[in-house]
């Protein structure tokens, strides 16, 4: 390797964690897998969440997790996270008109999934 290539290790690791780093906060999907890789627990909430959150597997945690991350979220935001996400019909859609209404939704679809995932 030439000279101009070589650096030391602490500059070549801040590097590293610099690209990672930036990656992650332009990536909330990455971002919440490195940090439970760590064993932290990752909480979105509002518009952020939108990107990174699979109502599956908060509904795992429990209802009140599942609610205070939905309730976060606009009416038009859980729509699409019922329509992405198979979680609801387009009949369900029409009745669940409020924000309310659509995180029941919300939580009665990902409750199926689990159940046909056998979880």
């Amino acid at each position: 390797m030439s000279d101009d290539k070589q650096i030391d290790v602490g500059r070549a690791l801040d590097q590293f964690f610099a690209i990672v780093r930036h990656e992650a906060m332009g990536n909330p999907r990455f971002a919440k897998e490195l940090a439970e890789a760590l064993g932290y627990e990752v909480v979105f909430r509002g518009p952020e969440a939108l990107l990174a959150v699979d109502p599956v597997i908060v509904a795992m945690k429990g209802q009140k997790a599942f609610r205070e991350t939905f309730l976060s979220f606009k009416a038009a935001d859980l729509k699409k996270l019922v329509k992405s996400f198979g979680l609801g019909t387009d009949a369900d859609l029409k009745a669940a008109k409020t924000a309310p209404l659509l995180v029941d939704l919300l939580w009665e679809g990902a409750n199926a999934k689990m159940r046909d995932r056998g979880m």
